[in-house]
């Protein structure tokens, strides 16, 4: 996801003197490991259209293209005196935040120290949301279950840094920030697997930005609110599928007051999927040592 917000901010500084600034729809496939070092984005436009303007966008490093990527970008401004075509509250078919207490009554949780960037990040994990994924959860106990399966996912995530905000380039990272369904899945199912044996490397990655970060003071400007769902794990390679809602989110954590529909005036700033592998993760530490990659571990 870091990667990937590298190439986000270069073809967004590329367009920034264009009618087409705000990105709307990427996606990208990771090629090779990212090592740590220099490394070039190579852009190119494809297409300039009245609407849209399409670029190819490549990460290469000591020669080697390590991320390959498809962006459309666009302009995310409200047409006004337009039809509205979108769903929004009090529209009973509004999508609604999907996390269940406001970010004032979180609790932070703890970050797994593996990960390097943990001192830069805080979160705190929607636990109604985790105990769906419960053995005992009415969702599996069903004699006849029609649909259904997979695993849930929430939580509020924020920037610990107080000069840090978030921008475009933050929500393919933030679109990588959960866990997985090998890591959610009970003792009981022989498919589970704890992070610290395997790695999940991202194969694939879309992210449909919904709209425009905010900027008003209605918004916190460090914290997002992030919903996931998991349906799929299957052979070969354990691979799996995840998608990621990112949200806005009306106070930091701990911060702010509960207030009379606060819910309802959040929105999804962008949906992230990927397609990921489960692998032995001393093939991590093998490819670490030999490239000195980061990894998303």
């Amino acid at each position: 996801g870091y990667t990937l917000g590298q190439i986000v901010e270069a073809c967004t500084r590329f367009q920034s003197e264009t009618v087409h600034k705000d990105p709307i729809h990427i996606t990208a496939h990771f090629l090779r490991a990212t090592n740590v070092g220099p490394a070039e984005v190579r852009v190119s436009v494809q297409k300039i259209g009245k609407n849209f303007t399409n670029l190819l966008a490549d990460l290469v490093q000591g020669g080697h293209t390590t991320l390959t990527s498809h962006l459309i970008f666009g302009d995310l401004t409200p047409v006004p005196g337009e039809i509205p075509r979108s769903l929004a509250a009090p529209s009973p078919y509004a999508r609604r935040l999907p996390l269940h207490d406001h970010p004032s009554a979180a609790v932070r949780d703890r970050m797994r120290h593996v990960w390097r960037f943990h001192s830069l990040l805080s979160w705190s994990i929607d636990h109604t949301i985790l105990a769906c994924n419960a053995m005992r959860s009415q969702t599996r106990v069903d004699t006849e279950i029609i649909g259904g399966g997979g695993v849930e996912w929430g939580a509020w995530c924020e920037l610990t840094r107080p000069e840090d905000e978030i921008k475009p380039s933050s929500i393919p990272f933030f679109g990588d920030m959960f866990l997985n369904i090998p890591s959610l899945l009970p003792d009981s199912e022989p498919a589970t697997l704890t992070p610290f044996s395997s790695w999940f490397p991202t194969v694939t990655m879309t992210v449909e930005f919904k709209a425009r970060i905010p900027s008003s003071q209605d918004y916190a400007s460090r914290t997002v609110g992030l919903y996931s769902e998991s349906r799929f794990l299957t052979d070969p390679h354990g691979r799996h599928n995840a998608r990621v809602e990112v949200w806005t989110a009306p106070s930091a954590i701990g911060q702010g007051k509960l207030e009379a529909g606060w819910r309802d005036k959040q929105y999804c700033i962008a949906v992230v999927d990927q397609m990921a592998l489960t692998l032995p993760m001393d093939l991590n530490h093998r490819q670490g040592s030999r490239n000195k990659v980061i990894t998303k571990l």
